[in-house]
């Protein structure tokens, strides 16, 4: 049986998150067979992952530390 999986991404009108000043965050809420998983909060200057089952700590990651986060995992792509 296949994964049935929903991604919302939840867009600001406009999507500039490199200034200082911005308030905008890109948050992307995933939904796994119609039970929503958590949200990925995307800014300037972290990413966060929100599960939904945790109201208050969410797992926050620098740039950098998001980055070396996925370069540990085991498995890898090359382009096609």
């Amino acid at each position: 049986m296949a994964n049935k999986s929903k991604i919302v991404a939840h867009l600001p009108s406009s999507v500039e998150l490199s200034k200082r000043t911005t308030q905008n965050v890109l948050r992307i809420d995933v939904k796994l067979e119609g039970t929503k998983e958590g949200s990925l909060h995307i800014a300037r200057g972290s990413v966060e992952w929100w599960p939904d089952y945790k109201k208050v700590n969410a797992h926050r990651y620098s740039w950098k530390e998001f980055i070396a986060k996925l370069e540990q995992s085991p498995e890898r792509r090359s382009k096609r």
